[in-house]
């Protein structure tokens, strides 16, 4: 019987390093996966896009004044002149005006302006209401004969359909936000007072409502009350109750020098329209 082989030295060595070397094996494996390429970090968030960058307001218009001038009487050439009166004063106060002029001219007088008829008066208010904004000021001058409650209206020596208080209330209505300035050249105008009143408004008349004013006769070349008015000197430095003040005195006084019956201009003065009607007419565009 052959005696077993012998085991080789470095057997038993071999099967203990087995065990080792599954070791180093597996921990290459670890290793080996340790040093693959890490995962793809998650994209970061995207940035929320800026916001819009509002835009600054457009810059207001500046104000501006809208003048109306309306000679509705062709039986005196007062009426007309009155409305060139008014327009030149306009003009000292805003250079840049928007002036709109009608009259039914006298004989001899020039007819280069639209008709002051009823029609073209409402025409005129609506397109001065859709164009006024609240910086705006306007300026409406009427002068013609007049009974009491009506503004006569007489073209080419016919009388038509006359201004009514109802009439001249509804076209001024929708300005109710622009300050506004009505002065009416014409006996009994007074009657106008009370229909006309409005927070943002300034009535000026020629007489109370019992009175007739004087003057407008066919030759004369201004009435009484608008010559005192838009005549006088230095008038743009002036607020508008100092300058209503300055012609009723000049009004008294000639109606005693000539020893006429009081007309007794009158002048109402709405809450809201104390701020402009207090300052110079020069300065009547300027913010208050």
């Amino acid at each position: 019987m052959h005696p077993p082989s012998p085991l080789p030295a470095n057997s038993s060595q071999r099967h203990k390093s087995l065990p080792f070397l599954s070791a180093i094996a597996a921990l290459a494996l670890l290793l080996t996966a340790g040093c693959a390429a890490p995962p793809s970090p998650p994209p970061e968030p995207a940035e929320p896009p800026p916001a819009p960058v509002a835009e600054a307001p457009a810059p207001q218009p500046p104000p501006r004044l809208i003048f109306a001038g309306f000679a509705l009487h062709s039986q005196a050439k007062a009426f007309r002149n009155d409305v060139l009166a008014a327009e030149r004063l306009a003009r000292q106060i805003d250079p840049n005006a928007l002036m709109l002029k009608l009259a039914n001219p006298a004989r001899d007088q020039s007819a280069d302006w639209p008709q002051a008829t009823a029609e073209n008066f409402e025409l005129v208010m609506t397109k001065v209401a859709e164009v006024a904004r609240p910086q705006d000021r306007v300026m409406l001058l009427i002068a013609t004969h007049a009974n009491p409650g009506t503004l006569n209206i007489n073209v080419g020596g016919k009388n038509t359909a006359p201004l009514t208080a109802r009439t001249l209330s509804d076209a001024l209505s929708p300005l109710g936000k622009t300050p506004t300035l009505v002065v009416l050249s014409a006996c009994y105008s007074g009657a106008f007072i009370k229909p006309l009143q409005a927070p943002n408004r300034v009535v000026l008349t020629a007489t109370d409502t019992y009175k007739t004013s004087f003057k407008c006769q066919y030759p004369g070349e201004h009435t009484f009350f608008a010559d005192a008015l838009f005549n006088q000197a230095g008038a743009e430095q002036l607020s508008v109750t100092d300058w209503m003040g300055t012609a009723q005195k000049a009004i008294q006084t000639q109606e005693k020098r000539r020893r006429l019956p009081a007309s007794t201009p009158k002048m109402f003065v709405g809450d809201e329209a104390k701020a402009w009607a207090g300052r110079p007419l020069k300065d009547w565009l300027e913010p208050y």
